[in-house]
């Protein structure tokens, strides 16, 4: 099958990439966001960036948060059967502020969007009333991309009239039989109801009532509703319904108490429900049952609650997401990972394009499906040396459309390359390894290393692009990242291999794979630093002790230090995640000498290299105190360490001015230990750790960030009398 092939911008190797990269590239923001193809696959719409602040985040003086949440993104709209050259349509809002976007129909965009309040008549009351005055509101608008009218969904003044209810509503199902009409659910009257709105006559009717603690609703495409979920705070309470196809009658199926929804909900994010069926009374559910080692895809009666015949499994691996057709759920293909992420389509034409394309992308891309239609396909691409581009093909032109790059700062920069490893355990086991070459070195030449891994424990990591890894060998070190037993994807017997083993068995993977890259002379043996994020905090900590003599320094991020400690705080604060910790780890109260004995807190004395501890003070995950216990362990016991609260910051560190401080601060604190000579363009510790207050509009103009002051000319600032950030300032991160 050839491919025709029309390029606005490069892919891969293919591109020159000359210019170093540096923590400002790897930290911008998503260019673009809600990337969608529209059914009949002859538009895809995107929310595009902007570098302004967007009038909500102004009001809320949220411009201490450069996140992708707070700037102004437009609406651009390509048309496939165009020239790649042909400028993206710039869809007029006025000053709505999109948040989400989804097609009711080939030519039809239903857009999720706050609006300002004055610019839609709604002013200020005279009087004092009950009812609160917002000068923000969120409403759905219908726009027609023909003709650019928009009409807003309920009208404007019933959208004015629920403003109470943030997110007031969202699209249930587009119904595509019927092009002019779209299911809604929607906050009216204090209740969540279920609504089917023309979008040409703007006439409502209401098809189902819900109640005051509905929060979602499920219809087929005929709009007949036969899901309702409710939330009770006050009797701490969950109940899910669900309505036959010959009743009309709702049956409450499930009651579980908020601590077991919490875990019903985590388990529906890793696709426990994966598709519906031709049946109203059976779906498709994403599972692995008792008995079996690897999540696949099941059968599911409604009416029995039993798991029934299995649909697909990966003979090897886990199932890791299904493909849905956006219009009707049903399941169009599925995802795995073996080193990297790949797709099988259950349609063997759509298969066959799919495989011509990963093989067209080059061995050193990862193609990732996005959303699907009869007529094209919409691609995420992304590897180690391409940071992520979306684009579009069309099945009958066999054409594949290049749309937008997720961070267009990245494309001109020299990235390293990354090879998939196999390393055999001392114990036989076989694990992936993923090996970070810097750029502008030769394989065969030793380098200083960064062993990393990953978080979880039951995470992974694989072949693709890694921005910590990326600026980790932007140093001139390797970085070697081991998918040690316990990790995700392999089934339930690898997984379950790291319970109770976490400084034992699992380290010891740790440890092989780096004996494994010493003995195949990619690293040299005396200058190795151990660094990891959340469990892979834990990891490099306990490598500190379990292996003292492997490692010149070692860097912890949010990591967990006194497991004990750890799950008295779950106990209180996240019980329904007890039972899991306690496998992992297990249980401080019937066995604490084998907690003790796993616990970096408990075994300072067995630890020679220099630590770095670096923690959110906003962790709500791993809290604070993990890293302040071993502070002041550490203190205690004259050990050389250094540690820093990230101010701001949350688990995963959620803003550039988070992310650039925290790959600052570990850049310099390894280079002592990694580097014979120091780099001129580094800045020391101390310059990075003095006592200072930041100014954030300059440190916005040093990190290439937006300013606020640019915002001017958009005239929010005079709409909303915003006040002036011009001497916004806060405190530099602190020391444990």
């Amino acid at each position: 099958m050839s491919l025709a092939v029309c390029f606005a911008f490069a892919v891969g190797t293919s591109q020159a990439q000359d210019r170093p990269v540096t923590i400002n590239d790897l930290v911008q923001p998503p260019s673009v966001k809600a990337v969608r193809l529209a059914p009949g696959g002859r538009h895809v719409a995107y929310l595009e960036r902007t570098n302004d602040f967007h009038a909500l985040a102004l009001a809320r003086d949220s411009t201490r948060r450069e996140d992708a949440d707070n700037l102004l993104h437009r609406l651009r709209l390509v048309e496939l059967g165009t020239t790649p050259d042909t400028e993206p349509t710039l869809l007029d809002l006025g000053t709505d502020i999109p948040l989400s976007i989804r097609w009711a129909g080939p030519d039809r965009l239903i857009i999720g969007a706050i609006s300002v309040a004055r610019e839609n008549g709604h002013m200020p009351p005279e009087r004092r009333t009950r009812r609160p005055y917002y000068r923000f509101y969120w409403r759905l608008i219908a726009l027609d991309i023909r003709t650019g009218e928009r009409q807003v969904l309920f009208g404007d003044d019933e959208a004015w009239d629920m403003r109470d209810a943030a997110n007031f509503a969202s699209v249930i199902n587009p119904l595509p039989a019927h092009p002019d009409e779209v299911l809604v659910a929607a906050h009216r009257d204090n209740h969540y109801d279920l609504w089917r709105l023309n979008l040409e006559s703007g006439d409502v009717d209401r098809i189902e009532r819900g109640r005051s603690n509905t929060v979602d609703w499920a219809a087929n495409a005929e709009g007949r509703a036969y899901f309702r979920l409710d939330v009770d705070l006050d009797d701490d309470e969950v109940r899910i319904y669900r309505r036959g196809s010959d009743s009309n009658r709702w049956q409450r199926d499930e009651r579980l108490s908020l601590n077991e929804f919490v875990d019903y909900i985590d388990r529906a994010e890793r696709s426990i429900w994966a598709a519906n069926t031709d049946s109203e009374t059976e779906v498709l559910v994403a599972v692995r049952p008792d008995g079996a080692d690897r999540r696949g895809v099941y059968r599911f009666d409604l009416d029995s609650g039993e798991i029934g015949a299995q649909v697909w499994e990966h003979p090897t691996y886990d199932l890791a997401s299904v493909l849905r057709d956006s219009i009707t759920d049903r399941m169009i293909a599925v995802t795995y990972y073996d080193d990297r992420l790949r797709a099988h389509f259950f349609d063997r034409r759509l298969n066959a394009h799919f495989r011509a394309l990963t093989a067209y992308f080059e061995a050193d891309a990862v193609v990732v499906p996005a959303d699907v239609d009869d007529n094209a396909l919409l691609l995420y691409v992304t590897g180690p040396q391409e940071p992520g581009s979306y684009y579009a093909y069309t099945l009958e032109t066999s054409e594949v459309r290049p749309l937008v790059a997720v961070n267009p700062a990245l494309l001109g920069t020299r990235l390293s390359a990354v090879s998939s490893e196999r390393v055999t355990t001392r114990d036989g086991l076989e694990i992936d390894v993923f090996v970070t070459h810097p750029a502008g070195y030769s394989r065969v030449t030793p380098r200083p290393t960064v062993i990393m891994p990953h978080g979880g424990p039951e995470s992974r990591d694989s072949f693709g692009f890694d921005f910590v890894a990326q600026y980790l060998a932007s140093e001139g070190w390797r970085v070697v990242q081991p998918n040690f037993r316990g990790s995700e994807g392999y089934g339930r017997a690898f997984a379950e291999r790291a319970h109770g083993e976490w400084s034992r068995a699992v380290q010891d993977d740790i440890t092989d794979a780096l004996a494994w890259a010493i003995e195949a002379g990619l690293t040299d043996p005396d200058r190795v630093c151990i660094a990891g994020f959340s469990y892979g905090g834990y990891a490099a900590l306990a490598g500190a002790f379990a292996t003292p003599e492997a490692y010149r320094c070692v860097v912890s991020v949010a990591g967990i230090s006194d497991p004990a400690a750890f799950i008295v705080w779950a106990r209180e604060n996240r019980p329904e995640s007890v039972a899991y910790w306690t496998a992992q780890i297990g249980d401080p109260e019937t066995d604490p000498e084998t907690v003790r004995a796993m616990s970096p807190v408990h075994q300072i004395g067995r630890m020679r290299a220099p630590i770095l501890l670096l923690h959110g003070n906003e962790d709500e995950i791993v809290p604070p105190e993990q890293s302040e216990i071993m502070a002041d362990a550490l203190e205690a016991a004259r050990h050389d360490f250094r540690a820093r609260t990230i101010r701001g910051a949350g688990h995963d560190l959620e803003t550039p001015l988070s992310l650039a401080r925290t790959l600052a601060l570990m850049e310099a604190f390894m280079g002592e230990y990694l580097d014979e000579v120091q780099p001129d363009d580094r800045q020391s510790w101390q310059e990075l750790t003095e006592t200072v207050r930041i100014n954030l509009p300059e440190f916005r103009r040093l990190m290439g960030m937006p300013d606020p002051a640019d915002d001017a000319p958009n005239g929010l600032r005079d709409l909303l009398g915003a006040p002036s950030s011009t001497d916004d300032e806060m405190d530099d991160d602190t020391e444990m």
